[in-house]
């Protein structure tokens, strides 16, 4: 009898012993799915392919366009490389009730960007931008090769944007007349552009910001100015424009547009080389005699009065100045190799002074 109760007793110790062992491998398989699980979802999580091969900002924009399911954003993204599962992330959004702010645009992500932070930029809309710097003095033309140079628009097409009709105001020149209807009136400055603007947008913001930081100072210059100068808009960026590029030191600008109204009041011709540099095929170091001769409704050794239109975009010290001349009675001037000017009076002292300053 006590065998018996000896062999139930060893039985229930061996089925005991055994469920432990059971209860281990169970435990240690979940824990390895577990693992595997975790490993699985953290390399999930990790940056896309795309991201990863790249050791700089990945450069081609992801645009996310307006009315997109979160399905397509999903598959968009994995087929671009950017995430590495659009189950997990599918799963994250509506976890976090994302679903709804995920905003349309165009992003560009970095190689450190794992799937939470891809989430996060679309759903705070921190689209992509870019910036761009329009120096004082450059042309339409310039500018056009410049936006070519720093977005994916070719420039025929930002060309051709110049005369669409969120650009047209009242103000600018008649187009019959002139190269560009905005030369001039592109504001010089820097610039932060939403990446998914249009050629015309994007010159948009250029055209607002001379709108907001000039157009009332000229407008209120008008309302002041004597019936016999008759100038607007137009004309002060034109006389602006002239000042910018014959200008190269700032305290001379205010004494070079004095100059410039002197010779406007006493109907002398303007005579101006940077007139005559706008209407070349390429700009030149020294304009020559030949030079002079262009037939050119912009050539100020011709024709009369100011040119159709500016001949580039003026910065702040020129519209100031343009605004502000200084009042003197010089009517000549010309250029020293330290790009300062000497001013006179009278053609015979302009002559005398160059004599004296440019042949020693």
């Amino acid at each position: 009898m006590g065998h018996i109760k000896d062999c139930y007793k060893q039985n229930f110790f061996d089925i005991q012993e055994g469920m432990v062992l059971k209860r281990a491998a169970v435990i240690f398989l979940l824990a390895v799915l577990a693992a595997g699980i975790f490993f699985r979802v953290d390399y999930q999580l990790r940056p896309g392919p795309a991201l990863v091969e790249t050791e700089e900002e990945f450069s081609q924009p992801v645009r996310v366009s307006r009315g997109s399911s979160l399905r397509q954003i999903a598959a968009q993204l994995e087929e671009r490389g950017i995430i590495n599962s659009r189950l997990l992330f599918e799963i994250y959004i509506l976890i976090n009730d994302y679903q709804g702010n995920l905003q349309a645009g165009t992003y560009i992500f970095s190689e450190n960007d794992d799937m939470i932070q891809v989430v996060d930029k679309i759903r705070r809309g921190d689209a992509a931008t870019f910036r761009i710097t329009i120096p004082e003095g450059f042309t339409l033309t310039q500018i056009t090769e410049r936006l070519a140079n720093q977005t994916d628009y070719e420039i025929e097409e930002i060309r051709d944007s110049l005369e669409d009709e969120l650009l047209d105001r009242g103000y600018l020149p008649d187009e019959s007349l002139v190269e560009w209807r905005l030369e001039g009136f592109l504001f010089p400055d820097t610039y932060i552009i939403p990446y998914d603007f249009s050629p015309e947008e994007i010159l948009a913001v250029m055209l607002d910001r001379f709108e907001r930081e000039w157009l009332a100072k000229i407008e209120e210059k008008i309302e002041q100015q004597i019936p016999a100068n008759n100038f607007e808009i137009a004309d002060y960026v034109t006389i602006a424009s002239l000042i910018e590029k014959e200008a190269d030191l700032a305290a001379e600008k205010p004494r070079i547009a004095g100059v410039i109204y002197n010779r406007i009041n006493q109907n002398m011709r303007l005579q101006l080389d940077a007139t005559v540099q706008y209407v070349l095929p390429e700009r030149v170091n020294r304009v020559l005699y030949r030079h002079l001769e262009i037939d050119s409704s912009y050539n100020t050794y011709l024709v009369e009065g100011l040119p159709p239109g500016p001949i580039a975009s003026p910065g702040g010290e020129s519209l100031a100045a343009a605004l502000e001349p200084e009042e003197n009675d010089y009517l000549y001037y010309f250029a020293l190799p330290d790009g300062s000017h000497v001013f006179t009076r009278s053609y015979q002292e302009h002559l005398d002074q160059q004599r004296e300053k440019l042949n020693h």
